[in-house]
């Protein structure tokens, strides 16, 4: 198995990161001991950002590979909202569903199949 998304930064990257890591004595202690905030932010804000930059590399590499596609049995076609209540156009998978959402409860306004709502939709006005 061969890591293709690892170039060569990441893997200078990842060496980095690995001898910080063997250091003998944590940033925030100075000599003999004495802590040190400024030294203690420091490593805090680095590991954030490391932390930032390993959860933006994996949405790339995710959405390249197509880990985080859309599903397309279902989608929402349309909202509008009407006050406090809600008119939904859902498509499930080979049909479109009409609900109604408000404080009363949830209505159902329709269910075509997807032929009949493409026809309709292309129908001139």
């Amino acid at each position: 198995m061969t890591l293709t998304f690892l170039n060569k930064r990441g893997v200078v990257i990842c060496l980095a990161f690995l001898l910080w890591t063997a250091c003998e004595k944590a940033f925030a202690f100075q000599n003999d001991n004495q802590f040190s905030f400024i030294a203690y932010s420091v490593k805090i804000v680095l590991a954030l950002a490391l932390l930032a930059v390993a959860a933006l590399l994996f949405y790339r590499y995710a959405s390249r590979r197509g880990l985080l596609k859309r599903s397309d049995e279902l989608q929402l076609i349309a909202f509008l909202p009407l006050g406090n209540d809600k008119v939904y156009l859902i498509r499930c998978k080979d049909h479109v569903v009409g609900l109604f959402v408000g404080k009363s409860g949830t209505a159902l306004l329709g269910k075509w199949s997807i032929e009949e709502w493409d026809r309709h939709k292309s129908q001139p006005r």
